[in-house]
This record gives C-alpha cells, sequence and structure tokens, in this order.
C-alpha cells in the first residue's frame, strides 16, 4: 500500500500521468490482489491516507480545484472527489501475469476486476517469420561473417528453426519424462548474443592459429631453401680451405728455417747478455759501496756547505777590519790557508802555556781574503786534491778542544762555518783515502762495460733485423693461418647450421605435415564454424533443463537442419570438444565434476552461459563442485531463507567475490530481479545495481550460482528468461563411475590412488603437450630474421621436441597403465553397477510419494556401511567378495527404505528391485515390463479378434491379446484357448491358479512369463504371483516382513539426522517413541504443530541442542514453513550441540514438505504389515519379555496369543474396504497396549483375590469396550 500513496500524489495532486507495472512475482500475499481488485473496481483503495495525509491532500488540490470551479465553495468530500477522478484518470495499472499452471486462473475467478476491468493482452509465441527478422538483425549486419549471402540467408532460417523447434520439443519432452521447460524469447536473444561472441571468438583462434602455421611453414621451407643453399657454399668454402692450407704450408717451411737462424744469433746475444749481466752486477756492488762510503762524510759536507752558506763578503769585511783577532779566527784562517797551499808563517810557540800555540799567518790570510773571488774558491774548493801531508799539517789545528763551531761562533759569528768545513774536508780526505782505489776500480770496470755494451747494442741489432723478419713472417703465417681459421669456422659454421636445420625439419617432420593439413583446412574449418557455432550455440542457450538422451535427441535435430539447409557443418560434431579443451575438462574432474559427458556439458554452461545458471541438483554434486571451484575466490554460500542472505548479497557484489544460492524453490524472492537480468548501471565510474529502494556497488569479477534441491521443479517461464536452468541430476553411467571408484578406494585402496594419480599426471602431461606445441609454434612464427641463424631458438625447438616426445612417451605409458588399471577396476565394475541401480530406484519412490525422499550423501553411507559390514574373510576370491558385497548391500539398501515406506510400497519397492535386477542382467526385456503394467489397456475390444468364449471378460481377453503379441512362447495361446476352452476355464476358475500348471505351457514359460499369464487373466490373484516370482527370483527374505526396530533406527541417527515418522490412519509412533525414550531414560518435550506454535518449538529445540534431551514435533504439515526453519537450524550446527539430542519429526505426507530436511532425515512408518504372519511378527515384536513375565499365571501366554491374533485379523480386515469395514476404522497399537494392560490387571486382581478369571469380564472389555468402543455400528 505504502507504495500505492506516491503514485495517487502524483496522478490526484500534481495531475500527472502515471503507470504502476505490477508482476504475479511480486505477489507475496493474495491479499495485494484484493486492494488490486478493489481499485480497478472503484478506482480508489479505502483507508489507504492517514487523517493528516488526506487533510493535506485537500488543501493541496484545493488551489486546482478554485482555479477549476471558479466561485464555488467546495467541501471536503467535493474536494476528494475531485482528487480520485483526477487519480482514475492519471494512474494506469499494468499487470504482467503469467498464464502457466492453475494460479492464473484461480485469481481471475477469485478477483473477477483483474478480468473485468482490464484490456487483455496475450502475448503469444513469436511466429518463426518475427524470429527470422530478429536473426537477420543480428546476422546481416554482422560482418564478421566469413560466408556467402545465400548462406547468411540459410542461417537466419536455421536460428528461427532451432528456437521453434526446441520450443516444441517442450511438450515433447513433457509427454516423455513428465518434466516441464519452458522457451522464452529471451532465450533467442541469448542465442543471438552467444553465436555473434563465439563465432568471432573462433575466428580470431583460427586466424590466429592459421597465421601462426602459415608463419611457421614458411620458416620451415625458407630453412629447407637455406640448407640447399649453404650445400653450394660449404663446397666452395672448401676449395678456398685447401687452398689457404698449402698457402700456410709454405709459409709455415720458411718460417721454420728464419727462426732456426734467429734462435742461433738469439743464442749468441744471450751468451753476451749474460755474462755482461754477471759484470755488471759487480760493478753495481762496487759502485754501491764506493757510494756508502762516501755518504758517510757527506753530513758533514752538508754541514759545511751549510756553514759556508752563511758566511757573506760583509762578514770577511769586518774581519779583514782587524788587526788581531781572536785566537781561534787565525787558526781557522791558517787552516784554510793550508788547504789552499798557501804560505804559513813557520812554526814556533808563541805564548807557553799549557797548550802550544802555534804563531799565525794573519797577513797571509787577509792576503787571501782580498780577494774578491775568496768564498766562490771555497765553495768550488776541489777537495779531492787535498792529499795526506795537509791533513797531516792541518791535525794539529783540528786536534785543539776549542777548535770547534761553537766556539769559533763566539768569537766571529757566521765566519764559525770555516771551522765546520775545515773539519769537513778532513774527514772527506781521510774518507777518500780508503774509497779512492775502489773508484778507480770502478771506473775502469764502467769503462770496460761500455766497451761491451757496445758490442751488445751491435748484436741486439742484428738480432732485431733477424726478428722483424721472424715477425713478419710470423705475421704473414698468422694471417694465412687466420684466413684457414676463418674458412673454416665458416664451414664448421654452415656445417653445424646444416646439421641442427636437417635435425629441426626432419625433427618438425610430423609437425610439419599435420600443419601443412591444417593450413590446407583452415579455411574449410571457417567456413564450416557457420553451422558449427549455430550447433553449439543452441546448445548452450537451449538444452540446459533436459536430460541426456532428450539433449542428444535436441542435437541431432539442430545437425539435420544445418544439412538440410546446406550450411556448412562439422559431421559428427561433438559440442564438448569444440567448445573446451581436455585440460580444461581434467581441471573440472580434479575440482570434483564426473568426467561423464553430462557432467561436461553441464560444467560448459555453467561456465560459457551468459546469464546466472540454476542448477536442477538434487544430488548436490553440481553444488559440491561449484564450492570446491570457486572456494579460493572468497566464495559465499547462502540461501533464501537466511537472514543475512540480503548483506550477503550485496557485499559479494561490492567485493566481487563469487555466490551461491543453494536450495531454491520453485519461485525466488523478486528481490533479486535486477541482479538476475543483469541491471548494471554505470555512476561515474562506479557500476551500480538498485535492489529495491537502495543502490548497490556491483563489481565485474562477481559470480551468481542458484542451485535446487527439487528433482522435478516447476520452474516459471520468466525464471527461464533470467537464468540458464541446467539439469544436473545424476545420471546411472556417471553414478556408476562414482561407485566403482568408491568401492575401489575401499577393496583395492592402492589402485585407486594410482588411477586418481595417473588422471592428474594425463591431464597434467597433456597440458605441457599442449603448451609445447603452442609454444613451438609461437616461436617459430615469432622470430626473426633467417631461422637458421638464431642458434637460441634452435636449441630451444630442439628441447621442445625432445621433452614433447618424453610427454608423449609418458601419456602412451599412462594409456597402457589405464588400461591394465582398468581390467583390473572393471572387476568391481558389478558393485557399482547394483549400487547405481539400487540409487536410481530410491529416488524412483519419490514419484510415488514425495516424502520417500533420499539425498544420495545417504546412500553413499549406506553403500560404504554394505561394503565394510558384508562378509570377508582373508584369502576370499575376488568373484566370491564382491557377491557378498552385492547381495549384503541389496538386502540392506532394501531394509532402509521399506523401514520408510507405507505398507503398500514396500512389495512395489520389491518387485520395482528384482524386474531391475532382472533387466540389468539381460533376463527381461521392455516389452515384459510393459506388459505386467499395462496388459492390453491400450486395445480396442471392437478391433480385435472376437473372444472364444463368454467366460472370459473382455480386459482379461484383451489383456491375452496382448500377452500374445510381447511373449514370443505364447504367440498362439489366443488359439490354444479356442482349442482347449475347457482346460483353461477349469485353470481360470481355481481358487489359487497361480499355484498349479498353466495349459499347455507352463514347462516352456519361466516365472515372470508365468506371472504375465496370471496378470493377463486373473488379475485379482496377482499380487500373490508377484510374491511368487519375487521370492523365486532374490530370495524369501525380501518379502518377509521387518517389524521397526526402533532402538536400532534411534541408535543409528544422530543430533544432526531428525528421525521423521510418516503417519498414516491408524498408525500413530508417539506411543512407541514414548516408550523407547522411557527405556533409555530420556525426557521427551514434544509439540503439537500448527497456528503460533513456532515460537514454542523453537524454544524447544534450543534446549534440547543443550541438554541432550529429545524433542517431538508432531503433525508437522501443519507447520510447514516452520519445517524449513528446522532445515536450516539443523545444516547450522556445529560441535556444540549436544549429541544426546534427537529431534522426532511425526508427519502426514505432503508436497510441500522440505525436500532437504527429508533427505537429511531418517524416515520410518508404523503402519500394520500386510498378512496374518506379518501382523503377529510385529505384534510379537511388542512383546518383550518383561510383559511375558508380569503374570504368572498359565492363562496369561495364551491370551496374549489369542490377543495379538485378533489385533492382527482386525488390523488386516480394515483394508478391505465394505467387505471388512464399512468405515476405515483407526486399529492401532493403543488398542491392543490397553487390552494387554487391562488383562494385567485383572489376572493380577483375581490371583489376589484367589478367584477364577472371569472370561465374560474380558470378553465384554476387550471386545466391546477397546476395539468395539469405536464403531458407530453393531
Amino acid at each position: 500500500l505504502e507504495d500505492f500513496k506516491p503514485l495517487y500524489r502524483t496522478a490526484g495532486v500534481l495531475n500527472k500521468g502515471v503507470a504502476f507495472i505490477f508482476t504475479d512475482k511480486e505477489i507475496k500475499e493474495e491479499s495485494f490482489l484484493e486492494y488490486l481488485n478493489i481499485f480497478l473496481n472503484t478506482g480508489e483503495v479505502p483507508n489507504l491516507f492517514a487523517r493528516d495525509e488526506y487533510d493535506a491532500i485537500i488543501g493541496e488540490v484545493s488551489v486546482p480545484y478554485m482555479a477549476l470551479f471558479k466561485g464555488s465553495e467546495p467541501t471536503k468530500e467535493d474536494l476528494w472527489a475531485f482528487f480520485i477522478d483526477r487519480v482514475r484518470a492519471n494512474l494506469h495499472l499494468v499487470l504482467c501475469f503469467s498464464p502457466v499452471g492453475v494460479k492464473f486462473r484461480n485469481r481471475a475467478m477469485a478477483f473477477p476486476g483483474l478480468i473485468n476491468n482490464c484490456t487483455i493482452d496475450w502475448f503469444l509465441p513469436w511466429p518463426e517469420a518475427a524470429l527470422g527478422e530478429v536473426a537477420a538483425r543480428m546476422v546481416l549486419n554482422n560482418k564478421d561473417l566469413q560466408c556467402s549471402e545465400p548462406v547468411k540467408h540459410k542461417l537466419i532460417s536455421q536460428m528461427a528453426s532451432t528456437h521453434r523447434q526446441v520450443s516444441l520439443s517442450t511438450n515433447e519432452y513433457f509427454e516423455q519424462f513428465r518434466r516441464i521447460a519452458y522457451v522464452t524469447p529471451k532465450s533467442y536473444l541469448s542465442f543471438m548474443e552467444a553465436y555473434a561472441d563465439v563465432y568471432v571468438k573462433k575466428v580470431q583462434h583460427i586466424d590466429m592459429l592459421a597465421s601462426s602455421i602459415r608463419t611457421g611453414l614458411s620458416k620451415l621451407v625458407e630453412a629447407g631453401e637455406d640448407v640447399a643453399r649453404m650445400k653450394v657454399e660449404l663446397k666452395e668454402k672448401e676449395k678456398g680451405l685447401v687452398i689457404a692450407q698449402e698457402k700456410s704450408a709454405v709459409l709455415l717451411q720458411e718460417i721454420t728455417a728464419s727462426t732456426a737462424r734467429a734462435e742461433k744469433k738469439k743464442a749468441e746475444v744471450q751468451d753476451v747478455k749474460d755474462k755482461l749481466a754477471g759484470d755488471a752486477d759487480i760493478i753495481a756492488g762496487q759502485k754501491e759501496a764506493v757510494e756508502r762510503d762516501l755518504e758517510a762524510a757527506q753530513p758533514a759536507l752538508d754541514a759545511a756547505q751549510s756553514a759556508l752558506s752563511a758566511i757573506n763578503p760583509k762578514d770577511i769585511g769586518l774581519l779583514k777590519q782587524l788587526k788581531n783577532p781572536p785566537e781561534i779566527i787565525k787558526r781557522i784562517f791558517d787552516c784554510v790557508l793550508i788547504l789552499f797551499g798557501n804560505d804559513l808563517k813557520p812554526s814556533a810557540l808563541v805564548k807557553p802555556k799549557e797548550m802550544l800555540q802555534l804563531d799565525d799567518s794573519w797577513s797571509s790570510a787577509l792576503d787571501m781574503m782580498s780577494k774578491p773571488t775568496f768564498l766562490r774558491d771555497i765553495f768550488n774548493f776541489d777537495k779531492d786534491a787535498i792529499n795526506d801531508e795537509t791533513i797531516e799539517v792541518l791535525y794539529p789545528y783540528i786536534s785543539a778542544p776549542d777548535f770547534t763551531y761553537e766556539d769559533a761562533k763566539k768569537a766571529s759569528g757566521n765566519v764559525a762555518g770555516l771551522c765546520t768545513w775545515v773539519k769537513a774536508m778532513e774527514m772527506y780526505t781521510t774518507i777518500a783515502k780508503v774509497v779512492r782505489p775502489k773508484m778507480e776500480e770502478l771506473r775502469a770496470a764502467e769503462g770496460k762495460l761500455k766497451v761491451a755494451n757496445q758490442k751488445l747494442a751491435k748484436a741486439q741489432g742484428e738480432l732485431d733485423a733477424v726478428q722483424d723478419e721472424l715477425n713478419r713472417m710470423q705475421k704473414d703465417f698468422d694471417e694465412a693461418m687466420a684466413t684457414k681459421q676463418r674458412i673454416q669456422d665458416d664451414a664448421d659454421a654452415t656445417q653445424r647450421k646444416m646439421d641442427s636445420a636437417n635435425k629441426l625439419i626432419n625433427g618438425l617432420e610430423g609437425e610439419r605435415h599435420r600443419w601443412t593439413s591444417m593450413s590446407e583446412e583452415f579455411a574449410n574449418e571457417t567456413l564450416r564454424l557457420i553451422g558449427d557455432v549455430a550447433i553449439s550455440c543452441g546448445f548452450i542457450s537451449y538444452v540446459g533443463p533436459f536430460n541426456s538422451n532428450f539433449r542428444q535427441t535436441l542435437l541431432e535435430r539442430f545437425y539435420k537442419g544445418c544439412v538440410d539447409r546446406e550450411i556448412p557443418v562439422t559431421s559428427d560434431l561433438k559440442v564438448s570438444s569444440f567448445l573446451v579443451d581436455a585440460g580444461t575438462i581434467g581441471d573440472w574432474a580434479l575440482e570434483g565434476l564426473p568426467s561423464d559427458e553430462l557432467s561436461v556439458q553441464n560444467g560448459i554452461m555453467v561456465t560459457r552461459s551468459s546469464k546466472w545458471p540454476l542448477l536442477i541438483d538434487p544430488q548436490g554434486q553440481g553444488l559440491q563442485w561449484l564450492k570446491k571451484r570457486e572456494q579460493v575466490n572468497g566464495l559465499k554460500v547462502t540461501s533464501l531463507l537466511d537472514r543475512k542472505f540480503r548483506n550477503t548479497l550485496e557485499d559479494s557484489m561490492s567485493f566481487g567475490t563469487p555466490m551461491i544460492i543453494e536450495n531454491v524453490e520453485e519461485e525466488l524472492d523478486p528481490i533479486l530481479d535486477p541482479v538476475l537480468d543483469k541491471a548494471v548501471q554505470k555512476k561515474g565510474k562506479a557500476l551500480v545495481i538498485v535492489l529495491a529502494d537502495k543502490e548497490c556497488e556491483y563489481d565485474t569479477k562477481f559470480k551468481l550460482s542458484l542451485t535446487s534441491k527439487l528433482a522435478n521443479p516447476h520452474f516459471t517461464p520468466e525464471l527461464f528468461a533470467q537464468v540458464t536452468v541446467i539439469n544436473f541430476t545424476v545420471t546411472m553411467g556417471g553414478l556408476e563411475q562414482q561407485l566403482l571408484a568408491r568401492v575401489l578406494s575401499f577393496e583395492r585402496a592402492e589402485l585407486e590412488e594410482q588411477r586418481q594419480k595417473l588422471v592428474e599426471d594425463v591431464n597434467n602431461n597433456k597440458k605441457i603437450l599442449k603448451q609445447l606445441e603452442d609454444d613451438l609454434l609461437f616461436r617459430l612464427a615469432n622470430s626473426t630474421g633467417n631461422l637458421l641463424d638464431d642458434t637460441e631458438l634452435i636449441d630451444v625447438l630442439n628441447n621442445t621436441k625432445v621433452t614433447s616426445a618424453e610427454v608423449s612417451e609418458k601419456l602412451a605409458n599412462a594409456e597402457d597403465t589405464d588400461k591394465r588399471i582398468n581390467v583390473a577396476r572393471e572387476e568391481y565394475r558389478p558393485v557399482a553397477s547394483r549400487g547405481s541401480l539400487l540409487y536410481f530406484l530410491v529416488t524412483d519412490m519419490a514419484n510415488i510419494n514425495p516424502m520417500y525422499q533420499t539425498s544420495l550423501v545417504q546412500f553413499l553411507n549406506l553403500f560404504d556401511y554394505s561394503i565394510l559390514n558384508s562378509e570377508k574373510t582373508a584369502n576370499m576370491l575376488a568373484s566370491k567378495r564382491i557377491a557378498s558385497i552385492i547381495d549384503f548391500m541389496t538386502f540392506y539398501v532394501t531394509c532402509y527404505v521399506q523401514r520408510g515406506l507405507f505398507e503398500m510400497h514396500r512389495l512395489v519397492w520389491v518387485l520395482m528391485l528384482t524386474m531391475k535386477i532382472e533387466s540389468s542382467a539381460g533376463q527381461l526385456s521392455q516389452p515384459y515390463i510393459q506388459c505386467l503394467l499395462k496388459a492390453g489397456g491400450a486395445l480396442d475390444i471392437k478391433s480385435e479378434r472376437e473372444k472364444p468364449a463368454a467366460w472370459l471378460p473382455d480386459a482379461s481377453w484383451l489383456n491375452l491379446i496382448q500377452l500374445s503379441r510381447t511373449v514370443l512362447p505364447l504367440r498362439d495361446v489366443c488359439d490354444s484357448l479356442s482349442r482347449n476352452e475347457a482346460v483353461w476355464r477349469a485353470w481360470y476358475d481355481e481358487d489359487a491358479p497361480e499355484a498349479g500348471k498353466i495349459p499347455e505351457y507352463d514347462e516352456r514359460l519361466d516365472r515372470f512369463e508365468k506371472m504375465l499369464v496370471v496378470r493377463c487373466l486373473r488379475e485379482d490373484r496377482t499380487l500373490l504371483s508377484v510374491a511368487t516370482y519375487i521370492s523365486e527370483t532374490i530370495g524369501q527374505r525380501y518379502m518377509d516382513s521387518r517389524p521397526l526396530d526402533l532402538r536400532a533406527t534411534e541408535e543409528e541417527s544422530s543430533a544432526s539426522c531428525p528421525l521423521i515418522a510418516l503417519l498414516s490412519q491408524g498408525a500413530d509412533p508417539t506411543a512407541i517413541i514414548m516408550e523407547l525414550a522411557k527405556k533409555k531414560k530420556k525426557q521427551v518435550q514434544s509439540i503439537s504443530m500448527g497456528q503460533g506454535q513456532e515460537p514454542a518449538a523453537r524454544k524447544l529445540i534450543a534446549n534440547g541442542t543443550m541438554n541432550g534431551s529429545w524433542v517431538m514435533l508432531q503433525n508437522c504439515h501443519l507447520g510447514l514453513k516452520f519445517m524449513v526453519e528446522v532445515e536450516q537450524t539443523i545444516l547450522k550446527m556445529d560441535e556444540s550441540v549436544n549429541p544426546a539430542f534427537r529431534l522426532w519429526i511425526t508427519c502426514e505426507p505432503h508436497p510441500k514438505f522440505p525436500i532437504g530436511l527429508l533427505q537429511l532425515s531418517i524416515k520410518i512408518t508404523n503402519e500394520a504389515p500386510s498378512g496374518i504372519r506379518a501382523g503377529l511378527k510385529s505384534s510379537y515384536a511388542w512383546l518383550n519379555q518383561d510383559v511375558l513375565d508380569a503374570v504368572s499365571q498359565p492363562q496369561w501366554k495364551s491370551m496374549l496369543f489369542a490377543l495379538c491374533f485378533m489385533h492382527t485379523i482386525v488390523q488386516e480386515r480394515r483394508k478391505f474396504g465394505p467387505l471388512g469395514f464399512n468405515v476405515p476404522y483407526e486399529f492401532n497399537q493403543s488398542d491392543l497396549s490397553a487390552s494387554v494392560q487391562f488383562m494385567q490387571n485383572h489376572l493380577n486382581d483375581v490371583e489376589t483375590k484367589k478367584r477364577p478369571v472371569d472370561w465374560t469380564v474380558v470378553n465384554y472389555m476387550v471386545c466391546e469396550v477397546q476395539y468395539g468402543g469405536g464403531k458407530n455400528h453393531d
């Protein structure tokens, strides 16, 4: 209603036209239509606006009212009528209802305004002409299509025909399999889009491959031409190599002779060098010794030189002015005079003192100093000219104690340097006395060395001349050898190129032939893409909802359409190979997708469809594959019932993570429509999707998948238009392969591990091989320049070829290994075949009653249990072990299934099981089975031969005719009946004809054929004949009744595995459940479901999961919505749940009961079994030892037997309708329990009082009160 308010204001206040579109998917409650019906009839929805909103509208419309009706004084009623008139004029409803199913019919009858006050526009399926026009727009405007105009027009016809064919095939599919599928125009548009996309990608792939192959082939051709050219070049180079070798040989002889001469001269020079080197070493030693001695005097000379440098002419001038200089000065100058060899005064004692004083020669010194060159002469004094005599004369002077630089410095400043100079001359002369002979020897030796060096230089010059000549010749020789080597290297390189090229060409010979054939085929392949892509895209867009057989039928029709229209198409096109490669299929298998063809096709549709996939997945295999496939991408799994569903959806779209919505029903929440339609809008730089009234961010990485556990859902055409419906129901062959792997994992674990590893290795090796081939082709196609010049590329290609050969060898070995493994695996295939047969028989029971749902997980647990618990000994033969598993599994599954079947369906199960076993063994044909089911029901008595006897009913005669046409040994049975009417009538009139011999044919018929005769002639005895057939075929134990063992069933369940008791008239398990709880000392909290009981039930379950008590939800068919919540609660249970908790559910069969909950649960029934014997066994099962020992009187056990026998008879009579009781009374276990309790009390009472049993009272209380009290007639 809130949506109507703004529409009313827009239409009535603003006076603007507005339309309200309402689809049947948005009808969550039928009350919505009540408001629409009222509006369509009156134009007004009562009580839509509150009082304040009403007053506001009155105020707003008063202005246009006064403008229209000037001068008037309107009342509120006038203004409201004016407002409503505007609404009626401006507001339009557009109702979009689907005519499919009974809802539209029921709504039209319940709300006549939908028909009476609406203009009905019935949108019929698009005609083929319209389909062709849509296809023409795509095909004729598509410039990428590489075909002629006539082929394009044929393709348009094929596309329209494909859609039309599938649309008509849905009716055929329903007739054959009772499954509904729809084809919508949106499917056709998706077909168009898929065709354009796949075709372009395929053409690009082929063009790229063609370009690479052509380039690679041209490179190989160029390499072959280069090899031929190199052969010619190599011959020329070999000739040049011979000439170069001859030239180098001549040069080598000349060099050898010159080298000998040079070596001789070199030896001579070397001898001289060696001798001179010895002399030079000796002279160097002498020179070093002399220099070392001279270095001892050098400091004194340096000091003297320094002291002399301090004397200047001024200092000399001052001395010359002194008449009588200090004594030390005089003596110093005497020494100078002595050294220069000037005259001195004779020595005389001047003053007799303590030491000798010589007379000075100062006047001579003055004369000497007067020379202008005095100082220069001292500096340039030849110290080597001093002799021993001079030193001897100097000795008295210099030996004087005061003849020191310091004393002289005190006397005359800088002139004191002459003192140091004199001493230095004396020291040098003393040293030179020893050194001089050495120096003379040194000079003599150096003179000799100089002469010898001159001779050596001459010899060296001669040697250098010889060496230069030798070097020239060596250079010529080296050049000749280099030329020869260059020619040799060039020839070797050419040879290597030739070898590499030959190796490459020979190595790629296989690829070259294959590439050549592929290159020739590319044009044809591109041409055939027109039809191939049409078939493949038709497959992706249309065949998802269909089963395996019907998919193949449709693909054959698509192919035939292309052939009939002469559209180029590949013969025997395999769609799965066309759309995906083997590596991708291998990856899917490793992710958990079964490897059968149907599953691969489903994988293609999930990954390649443009619409989100909706998986019909009753076994959950598709869901498990998607979970494993997307878990690395941050997968989110939710359901429409999840409270956080909206948040999960928004987060997944915002962050671009994959999302799975599981357990969807036949209708989806309308909030998903924008997501399913991919109604993405661009807002600025961001992408958004509008969910209801909220904008949500959208990431292009987002993926959505939906799964349903419904085995045969009826989805609406609108949903088919929005999603790609994919039938993921497991096939018998696919399940057989899975069960084979499962049984081998128990019986031959090492074999299965080896096979699994082999599958992984083969997949990896195929990928490597494909990658190597692609890499080889890529490198060939993208190499620049001459292929033979790129040695690195050649090495890579050779390595690639080697690796490819190794991988190919591994694949060949793997194929051999796989054959050996399969031989060993095939031995256990009968176990897998029986398991697959049993599972599909279990699922078929759900067609009889929707409550008989069993999940694949439950069945696999039964399968595993059978393998682990069947008879097994240490040295047991494999054949016996297999037979043991099959026998145990068949009976164990039968017991498990029959425990949850109603009594009337248990015989159906065993009969179907027997026929399936015989059919799979090839012992029973399908026509026989059809004859058993239908007999002559399809025949017309008027069109068949006249029956030979009036006593034979018409139906029996028609049955017999059909039998003669079906069973070969009975082909003349009609004639036999005519010939031996009396014999046949006698057999017909027998009370138990199934036990007697069939006239004329008994020895020629097998068990099933005898049963067919009974079924055709005496239909009333068919069930007894069926029992005989079953007992003789698979064993009597399958026909024996087994009482419900509730204790064992409870122990088999768990906290997360509820127990569902299916209710029927007179069968209420509440009492036995309570009794079991009492024995096990368990508290049972029970509640009867109905309106408003959900909170209390929710609380009971919460308490039970914490304290481990039992919870019983009774009559749950009255609270189906809550059952969905119970399913989610169980699925979310974790380890914190008390393991002692048990959930008991009692309900009557209901088609809307949640399938998921049924598949999680153990089903039980508690009906009285058929037959006196089975009824007594059931009653005896209830009588335990405590009951037998409760009374000690001898009559007690006899009374119990009589009571149980009567109880069985009463229950058995219920099944005969008016022949038994005219009302279906609910005689049940409570009647028996109450009667036993009364008899026990009565016997105990009479024993206490010592009275006999009052049989009248017992008879009255049991028969008249307990059993007769509920009857309403005598």
